[in-house]
């Protein structure tokens, strides 16, 4: 073997998101060093993650930085590529067959689902120093995929190969595999790009990601990936989370900070702070994970002490005021913008009434999600949650409009 792959550095510019990677980390005491792939350390796709923002490389050479090793003294010079082993062009107009273009669109598909979106390593000479060892060489990417395949979770897997010449033939000598995430835009609060360093645990966190993107998957816009977000918040219910109404409903999750770490534990199966949430703790939870995706939400509340028309709560399955309580105190959600009545909410704490009379049944069951407030009478959000007599009490309160920051 002429050459040894030493690292790879995907975020070689923290001040920059267009031709490279974000500044992110794992959770709130791990960071993601750089370079995120290193040789015998980096042995599985999470040992080596990183982030792309759609919008903010759109249109964009995407670059990494690779350092080499020539391991033969008498090389002192070689080309160097990564290719994509899953690639596969479009099958030829010339008699393929309808089955052969049917085999490739689903191999498409499932690379922009789970595989590489950041193509290939384009090929570029390499002069090797006295020594052997390069410095951080750049390298453009080619065939990048990051803004057809939408938000998403993926491994990326190149084949590092090398030439004497700029055509080959062509020698592998590394396998390298990457946990790409992809984002609409630049993380917004709590979600920080700086200050870039270890002690800034407000970095978009991988843990958070790997939920957000999930729920998201396939988004191309920050509405549909919020949109995506509030429907897995809701669907936690009822095996892992669940409406606090034997507490009355309570704060478990959110009470000053978010405490993010013990809702990820949640998620993974464990403890955490328990089964039980209400408002504040969704309207959190969903803007701060959909916020990590590029959205821009805020937890704001409404009210007080309003009436409850019929609803479904996270985790019931039975039509009523939520807990069977007759109003509310306040309530608090995932809001857009100065969080007024002009503005869309994003509610998954319950599900109201989609049909044309929301204070009686039949009931038509529907997730508040990019839904406008509204004005008392207009047949949007607030109607479909509150009772007709007061209906006027439950106004915004953008006073109370803040983004918790994560712990």
């Amino acid at each position: 073997m002429s050459v040894r792959l030493e690292a790879i550095k995907f975020n070689h510019d923290p001040t920059s998101a267009a031709s490279d990677a974000l500044n992110i980390r794992r959770n709130a005491t791990q960071f993601v060093t750089v370079p995120e792939w290193q040789r015998g350390v980096s042995v599985n796709p999470e040992d080596s993650p990183a982030a792309y923002s759609m919008q903010d490389t759109q249109g964009q050479t995407i670059t990494i930085k690779a350092q080499l090793r020539a391991t033969d003294p008498e090389v002192k010079s070689l080309w160097i590529r990564a290719v994509d082993p899953t690639y596969e062009p479009a099958p030829g107009p010339g008699g393929c067959g309808c089955l052969a273009f049917l085999k490739w669109l689903i191999k498409l598909l499932a690379r922009l689902l789970t595989g590489n979106v950041l193509g290939a390593v384009k090929r570029r000479k390499i002069t090797f120093p006295a020594g052997g060892l390069t410095g951080f060489e750049t390298f453009e990417l080619k065939k990048v995929e990051l803004h057809k395949a939408g938000v998403g979770v993926r491994t990326t897997v190149w084949r590092w190969q090398y030439s004497h010449k700029k055509y080959g033939p062509w020698t592998d000598f590394e396998t390298t595999q990457h946990r790409i995430y992809t984002v609409v835009e630049i993380p917004k609060a709590p979600w920080t790009q700086t200050p870039y360093q270890a002690s800034n645990t407000q970095l978009p966190w991988t843990e958070v990601l790997d939920y957000a993107c999930k729920w998201a998957l396939l988004a191309k816009d920050v509405d549909t990936a919020a949109g995506g977000v509030t429907r897995g918040v809701y669907d936690l219910g009822p095996g892992t989370i669940t409406y606090d109404c034997p507490g009355s409903g309570s704060t478990h999750y959110s009470a000053g900070s978010f405490n993010c770490t013990r809702f990820i534990e949640r998620l993974k199966g464990g403890m955490g702070n328990g089964v039980y949430v209400n408002c504040t703790d969704c309207a959190t939870i969903v803007s701060t994970f959909a916020n990590a995706l590029g959205a821009d939400l805020w937890q704001s509340r409404m009210g007080s002490f309003f009436g409850l028309n019929p609803m479904l709560g996270i985790g019931s399955a039975v039509w009523q005021p939520c807990c069977g309580w007759s109003s509310f105190s306040y309530h608090e959600v995932a809001w857009k913008g100065a969080c007024t009545a002009a503005e869309e909410v994003f509610d998954a704490c319950l599900q109201v009434d989609g049909d044309a009379d929301p204070t009686a049944p039949p009931h038509t069951p529907l997730l508040p999600v990019n839904m406008q407030f509204g004005a008392a009478g207009a047949g949007l959000y607030r109607d479909r949650l509150a009772t007709p007599p007061t209906r006027p009490i439950c106004q915004p309160n953008p006073g109370t409009r803040q983004r918790r920051s994560v712990i």
